[in-house]
């Protein structure tokens, strides 16, 4: 899963928060037309939504939401 690569040694969550975090972040990448050659912006997706999910956000519609939300806004 691509959100893997981002995830520190220690960060620790369960297979299911995985998978949402994985979903939401291919979701975000291709909203925000932020594709596989953007490592950097690829890095700033999964640590956002890695930041959020370790505040309790585990849903994946909820992430990709909040993610490209705060995206659009920074334009």
């Amino acid at each position: 899963m691509p959100i893997r690569a981002h995830l520190a040694d220690g960060a620790a969550f369960e297979a299911e928060a995985i998978r949402a975090m994985s979903t939401a972040f291919e979701l975000a990448c291709a909203d925000l037309q932020i594709y596989a050659g953007d490592q950097r912006g690829r890095e700033i997706i999964a640590t956002r939504i890695i930041d959020i999910a370790r505040n309790g956000t585990i849903d994946a519609a909820a992430l990709h939401k909040r993610v490209v939300a705060e995206a659009l806004v920074s334009v």
